[in-house]
């Protein structure tokens, strides 16, 4: 298969010709960088004010970590999902609620049976080059989404529609059951009756949808590599122009976005050190943070009192957990039970937190309409370092064995928490040694089974099942190693009920058994120690999209 290069020449064309508008990013000179990796604004920009050439608005969104693609089906990063949202759209927007606003989607429904859902399209969206975004964009993206040739790396989400397979492949090619009723309209059949809420709660949280007219001429098993990512063209709120390979990404306003046109001419989206944040902020620099990164605790109660910073503490759903590796012979379940009983996770969150999170039990908060509350008095979860070195005596712990922990740099909580975590076991008689990676290096050795612990994180949801796929077999994200099926098959069986309370029922069987499993120790839920600008308003905190970046469509930019 090849591109179509009728159409990419007519747009290269449009972009050269109209160097003002939204194809060459709205108008400022650029230059390729030297690294060949990507292009950066040659003159005129000043983050987080107007820029010199002439009272642009200008927003500076701020960072902590890293992103890694452009591809937002290539990535598992909270990162690049930050960034991707900006240029991509998904079909409805979660809110942390628990209830969905629309987005792409005006309007859905779903039938009698509860078998497929249809959603309506607004029918002003626009991809940036000024093709209208159709019912055969989302079917596009639906069925690369579920390729044979590309391994989309959240695929297993696809798993529930008709035609794919229990790893959300489809079965012959195109065969994943989403199909356009007319421009606007779109179906997607499931395999059988289940809660709508699941598709979107889990599947709309990770599904950008990708332009079928740009680039269904290219295979799927090409489609990753593809040239287009490094200049992508979305129909979001902000239009790609240019990027910094790991600092920055320039966008401008898609003054033609079809929720309305940002209050702001430029958005620069950069890589910020943590304990740069509140500086930044308070020295105008920086205007609002990004979806994943957060005040540092140090900062907080500075940053509270500081004049022209709105500063809100949000709890949220998101969770830490140290990951065990179920594959060593050594981390036994009553192993794994002991290490979760010695670790004083209230110290964690009074001491390091602040206060500004909750300890966690299992996945699920106790305000989660999901959560079961029997697992409170359940042993392995009671901090008990008497009892947990009793059970690693018992089992002839060999005391000279130092167990590898790993611990991703740029999270300071988390660092310091491992190191809380290390004297823990080490007052139960387990060594254990430190090793600090880059994220993406940590992911890949935690995917591999290259360690014997790993602290990870998640955004959690309001569907009780987000947590399932990181203790399914066979998933890239099955960091503990399991290898039994029986845990994920009962998280699995949950989706296909129809109800709340059958639903319920089997959530509270799930989140004993990984309670009783302890393939992971959940530590504690993060509370989002969000600050923006006072000169950006109408960002509303309480409605963080999990994570995902603000409405920024709706922010009403002061200068």
């Amino acid at each position: 298969m090849r591109r179509n290069w009728k159409k990419l020449t007519a747009l290269a064309l449009a972009c050269v010709m109209a160097s003002m508008t939204a194809c060459s990013g709205g108008g400022s000179a650029s230059t390729t960088a030297a690294s060949g990796e990507g292009t950066t604004a040659a003159s005129g920009e000043t983050a987080g004010g107007e820029t010199s050439s002439g009272g642009e608005k200008v927003v500076t969104v701020a960072q902590t970590g890293d992103w890694d693609s452009f591809m937002p089906m290539n990535t598992t990063n909270a990162g690049a999902d930050n960034v991707n949202e900006l240029m991509f759209d998904r079909l409805m927007v979660i809110n942390t609620d628990g209830t969905f606003a629309p987005r792409l989607a005006d309007s859905w429904e779903t039938n009698e049976t509860q078998d497929k859902i249809i959603y309506h399209l607004n029918e002003n969206a626009k991809w940036h080059d000024g093709e209208p975004v159709t019912a055969a964009d989302v079917v596009y993206s639906a069925q690369v989404a579920s390729s044979q040739e590309y391994n989309y790396l959240r695929r297993i989400r696809m798993q529930y529609f008709a035609g794919t397979d229990e790893t959300g492949m489809e079965l012959s090619e195109n065969s994943v059951g989403v199909k356009a009723l007319d421009d606007h309209t779109v179906e997607f059949t499931l395999k059988e009756p289940m809660d709508p809420a699941i598709i979107y709660a889990l599947v709309n949280r990770d599904f950008f949808i990708i332009p079928e007219h740009l680039l269904s001429g290219i295979s799927d098993a090409d489609l990753v590599n593809d040239e287009f990512w490094q200049h992508p063209i979305g129909s979001g709120p902000c239009v790609f122009e240019s990027t910094i390979s790991g600092e920055s990404i320039q966008f401008t306003a898609n003054k033609d976005y079809y929720l309305g046109a940002p209050d702001f001419d430029r958005l620069v989206f950069k890589k910020v050190q943590a304990s740069n944040l509140l500086s930044g902020l308070m020295s105008g620099e920086i205007d609002v943070l990004s979806g994943n990164s957060q005040i540092p605790l140090q900062d907080w109660q500075a940053a509270k009192s500081t004049d022209g910073v709105v500063a809100q503490s949000v709890p949220t759903f998101a969770y830490q957990y140290m990951a065990m590796n179920t594959s060593r012979e050594y981390l036994t379940k009553e192993i794994r039970q002991a290490m979760s009983m010695a670790i004083n996770k209230e110290v964690i969150v009074d001491q390091l937190l602040q206060g500004e999170g909750r300890v966690a039990l299992g996945p699920l908060p106790s305000d989660h309409k999901y959560y079961n509350s029997e697992i409170e008095s359940m042993e392995p979860v009671q901090y008990d370092p008497e009892k947990a070195a009793q059970i690693v005596k018992d089992a002839g712990w060999d005391e000279n064995r130092e167990l590898q922990m790993l611990v991703s740099t740029g999270n300071e909580v988390r660092e310091k928490a491992a190191i809380l975590i290390q004297q823990d076991l080490q007052k139960i008689g387990i060594k254990t040694k430190i090793q600090t990676l880059d994220f993406p290096t940590l992911l890949t050795n935690a995917r591999n089974g290259e360690y014997d612990i790993c602290f990870i994180g998640s955004s959690g949801s309001v569907d009780p099942s987000e947590s399932v796929p990181n203790i399914t077999v066979g998933y890239m994200n099955n960091f503990t190693q399991l290898q039994d099926p029986a845990l994920g098959e009962l998280g699995e069986s949950g989706a296909h009920e129809l109800t709340f309370e059958a639903r319920k029922e089997i959530y509270d069987d799930y989140q004993e058994m990984i309670v009783d499993w302890m393939p992971m120790a959940f530590l504690y839920f993060t509370n989002d120690l969000f600050a923006h600008s006072a000169k950006i308003e109408n960002v509303r905190p309480e409605n963080l999209d999990y994570n995902v970046n603000k409405n920024v469509w709706e922010w009403k930019v002061n200068k």
